[in-house]
């Protein structure tokens, strides 16, 4: 199957031997990616892993667009990451409660006059963290077969009809889906308030001190909110709207919800430096960005007896960490933390291996099990 589609190298600084890994699984897992690029799973794949701070692996395979004829997908194509923007987020509040500025079971209506009502009151920088704050859940997060638009679309909309609003009353107009800190409901616009919160503490708009306070020290020269003009060409894309995104991007006003949620371009080699500084204890590139103890409280579950519906499963005791998912998944170590985005993405880090995995899987389908369960499991494999 390799012999089909060609594989791209990337830069490594370790062989796989060096950092106690079985190298034939890798050959598994370009196969298997191959395969299922083949059979029109995905677009194409790229992924990086890192043991003990060496990487070993980076590579890619499959089309760069979904036009035919398209160049191929490389170990350092950007690509919109979607959700995983929303550990960057998470990233930027505990730096402001590292920095005395916020603290985390702060409600939300001391920083946002919008919030201070009767039905909002109790809502807690925690609950958005965690999202558990009853706001309204992502379209489709219930299944649902007709659901509600996208929260910026909303808000775009309701301004032009009425024109007093703001953005933030959009967001948490109508019932809420939950009393607070009763249900896990998957909330992205829960996330934007977090942008906001952000922007409010800071003095700076949120794009602006992400940009400042976590991509400039990390040294992440390949993450953006608005992808350059001169490396556009370099960014995947898997329909027609994703291309447009790029080539004509919205100047954001005021008016406008920010990107805390979905907003963030990348590539793997950032996606490894971003990880590897939650693995290295809140060091990355000689800075430190986050506190020790920070990592260790972002990086556990803070959910007990907490119930989640979404996408047709159910849980009854539901784990979740600050921003980052905490569940440990089948031969990845307990303690292992993670954020996948749609589109798909992914990016784990396994305290206990001292592993980074971060990978795309470009697909119009979202998220399969074939693309990032399977994908997981014969990395894991591999340790030895």
């Amino acid at each position: 199957m390799q012999d089909m589609i060609h594989i791209h190298e990337g830069w490594t600084n370790a062989s796989p031997e060096e950092v106690g890994f079985d190298r034939e699984h890798l050959r598994r897992l370009d196969d298997h990616y191959a395969s299922i690029i083949g059979n029109g799973t995905i677009q194409a794949a790229s992924y990086i892993i890192a043991r003990k701070g060496k990487v070993f692996a980076q590579r890619s395979l499959g089309s760069l667009r979904h036009e035919d004829g398209s160049a191929d997908l490389l170990p350092d194509s950007i690509r919109k990451i979607y959700s995983i923007t929303k550990v960057f987020t998470a990233v930027a509040i505990h730096q402001l409660i590292d920095r005395g500025k916020i603290f985390l079971t702060e409600s939300v209506s001391r920083i946002l006059p919008e919030f201070d009502n009767d039905k909002h009151r109790d809502i807690t920088i925690f609950q958005l963290l965690t999202h558990t704050s009853g706001l309204q859940g992502d379209p489709g997060f219930y299944l649902e077969p007709y659901g509600l638009p996208w929260y910026e679309w909303m808000a775009h909309e309701a301004k032009k009809a009425y024109p007093h609003i703001n953005w933030l009353q959009v967001v948490i107009s109508g019932p809420m889906q939950r009393m607070p800190g009763k249900e896990w409901i998957y909330c992205s616009s829960g996330y934007a308030v977090l942008g906001e919160i952000i922007a409010k503490v800071s003095g700076k708009s949120y794009e602006q001190y992400i940009h400042d306070e976590i991509l400039v020290p990390l040294g992440l020269t390949n993450t953006f909110f608005k992808v350059p003009e001169e490396q556009r060409d370099a960014v995947c894309c898997t329909n027609d709207w994703e291309k447009r995104e790029i080539y004509e991007p919205r100047e954001r006003t005021a008016d406008m919800p920010n990107v805390a949620g979905n907003g963030l371009y990348s590539t793997l080699e950032d996606l490894w430096k971003f990880g590897q500084m939650m693995l290295d204890g809140g060091i990355g590139n000689g800075s430190r960005v986050l506190s020790r103890r920070s990592v260790e409280l972002q990086t556990a579950n803070h959910l007990h007896g907490v119930t989640s519906r979404g996408w047709g499963n159910l849980h009854a005791d539901f784990k979740y960490g600050l921003g980052w998912s905490v569940d440990h998944f089948d031969l990845a170590s307990k303690g292992t933390f993670s954020h996948e985005g749609y589109g798909h993405c992914g990016l784990y880090v396994d305290p206990v291996e001292e592993l980074v995995f971060a990978f795309l899987v470009p697909s119009h389908k979202g998220f399969t099990n074939e693309s990032v369960v399977t994908p997981r499991a014969i990395v894991w494999s591999g340790l030895e």
